[in-house]
């Protein structure tokens, strides 16, 4: 559903940018800036007791309980669901981005990275009572290649993979790598019970099996699901919690209103970035825990067709639009700050040298004017994905662009659902936010889905073969210099050929009450759930 949508008008430059920002701001949160009240930090690491009845609230209604229909893994999503219900094999650390081995007990590379070795621990079963072996963990990645809906599955596709007994299973890949533990970690963790799945392969997306630490209790489309403790976990004395409630709350505020008025416990970890919302919660008493994550705020460009096929139409982009001034109106608060490399200062591969373009004004005109003469004006479609922080993007960036001649741009709202159809699986935008921000702790397995030709989230169909081959250097080996040689070559290429567009510096924040603890999270947001509690 369209719920704006208009040509913008054209006009030569003549707001400063900080001025313009300033007053977007104060239009998009209706308000200025409260002060935070200060607050005693509260530890959220602390073991949880034992017992209680959790409510969650979520933003995105469930569609599936079948793991290979999740093309986006996301805490705000299915990602959280299927966490409860399946665990994780390996899970990224967010701020490392180190695989950490959960239900799997390691997963190892041979000396060249052309065979891994996935060992499981030994006794654990899916709740139906059936084995979590090696021929599940091959089945569930066979049954997502063959279920075609996630990118992964082209990648899954081409691996060899060989049960050697029942808590091993050998992964051989058609390139060396050896960084596979993270892509597993990150995009392959949640594994069902093949006797299940094949029992019922229709019902099963909505009565699923797994080994996590809860079962699927009760599901009310478009409303709530109720999980229950799954008596069989693997680990002794977890879950600590007795049940967990998701309730669905679309809009933002009104789930913080909800924790701090006691209606509910906590919302999913979020990358969602509002800082406006954020402030809220804490000035509301309520505990915000955050992570500083690699990556940023980014806008799909489309690569593959007029007018972001041309380079001087995505460079006019970044010219004409502060940066600064978007990030403080996506996020909310003046606090904001826009992400100016690939990398943050304390990753190894940070290159201050090498930063996205300086707004220019003038320079932006004169790639819009050029490319008008040349008979290819920049006019295109903003497939804007519902939700404050994207609406208030989207609205910066068409008013930025009105003072501009021969620039137009349409915006078309919709639900996320639909853009995962829309945007992700069919291409079918010009420009289009990403959900949240796209964070990558270690430039594995993310940041080289996101560049590499034909990678699992390459939506922009971006293709550089410097890139390409710099990416499978660096995947090739655990060199931190050479790895750091690659990188620095991927960064010089990006900000020549800039893709997509970068924006605000993102944190995954978690709100919740000061009796929720043992927060541990992977790095798209995902709750490890058999340590989430209440406090003693």
């Amino acid at each position: 559903m369209s719920e704006q949508a208009g040509k913008v008008a054209r006009l030569r430059p003549a707001l400063g940018f900080t001025s313009l920002a300033a007053a977007l701001a104060l239009v998009a949160t209706g308000c200025a800036q409260q002060p935070v009240a200060e607050k005693e930090e509260v530890d959220v690491s602390a073991e949880a007791t034992a017992g209680g009845d959790l409510t969650v609230l979520i933003e995105i209604p469930a569609r599936s309980f079948d793991p290979a229909v999740d093309n986006t893994m996301a805490s705000t999503g299915d990602g959280a669901r299927n966490a409860a219900v399946f665990d994780h094999l390996l899970y990224l650390d967010p701020a490392t981005g180190e695989a950490i081995p959960h239900v799997a007990e390691s997963l190892t590379p041979n000396d060249d990275g052309t065979v891994w070795t996935l060992t499981l621990r030994d006794g654990i079963e899916f709740s139906d009572g059936t084995a979590y072996d090696a021929d599940a963990v091959k089945y569930t990645y066979e049954h997502i290649v063959e279920v075609g809906v996630q990118a992964i599955g082209r990648t899954v596709d081409t691996w060899t993979m060989d049960v050697v007994d029942p808590l091993t299973l050998e992964i051989t890949t058609p390139e060396a790598t050896m960084h596979l533990d993270k892509l597993i970690a990150d995009s392959l963790p949640y594994i069902v019970s093949p006797t299940a799945m094949e029992e019922d392969p229709e019902g099963f997306a909505e009565d699923p099996v797994g080994a996590g630490p809860y079962m699927l209790d009760e599901w009310v489309r478009d409303s709530h699901e109720v999980y229950v403790k799954n008596p069989n976990y693997w680990q002794e004395g977890k879950p600590h919690l007795d049940s967990v409630r998701m309730e669905l709350v679309s809009d933002a505020a009104q789930r913080v209103n909800a924790i701090s008025t006691g209606q509910a416990d906590m919302q999913t970890p979020s990358a969602s970035s509002d800082l406006a919302l954020i402030d809220q919660a804490e000035n509301a008493g309520l505990n915000v825990a955050s992570i500083d994550v690699n990556g940023g705020g980014w806008i799909y460009l489309n690569n593959q067709r007029a007018p972001f096929d041309d380079v001087r139409a995505r460079e006019a982009i970044y010219r004409a639009i502060d940066r600064t001034g978007l990030a403080e109106v996506a996020q909310g608060s003046p606090s904001a700050r826009a992400i100016e490399t690939l990398f943050t200062e304390t990753s190894p591969f940070y290159a201050e040298d090498l930063t996205f373009p300086e707004p220019d004004a003038e320079r932006a005109q004169e790639l819009f004017d050029e490319l008008a003469d040349e008979g290819t004006p920049v006019e295109f479609d903003y497939v804007n994905v519902a939700g404050d922080v994207n609406a208030r993007q989207a609205q910066y960036i068409q008013s930025q662009l009105s003072e501009f001649e021969n620039v137009s741009v349409t915006i078309d709202t919709i639900d996320l659902p639909a853009a995962r159809e829309r945007v992700f699986m069919n291409r079918d935008f010009d420009m289009s936010p990403y959900p949240g921000a796209y964070r990558y702790p270690d430039p594995e397995p993310a940041l080289y889905n996101l560049l590499i030709t034909d990678g699992s989230s390459n939506t922009p169909g971006y293709s550089n073969a410097d890139v390409d081959a710099a990416l499978d250097a660096a995947r090739a080996t655990t060199d931190p210099d050479e790895r750091a040689e690659q990188y620095r070559i991927v960064q010089e290429r990006f900000m020549a050929d800039l893709p997509g567009l970068f924006t605000f510096q993102p944190r995954i924040d978690s709100v919740m009450t000061d009796e929720i603890t043992g927060l541990v999270v992977n790095s798209r947001g995902t709750l490890v759930w058999s340590e989430l509690g209440f406090r003693e």
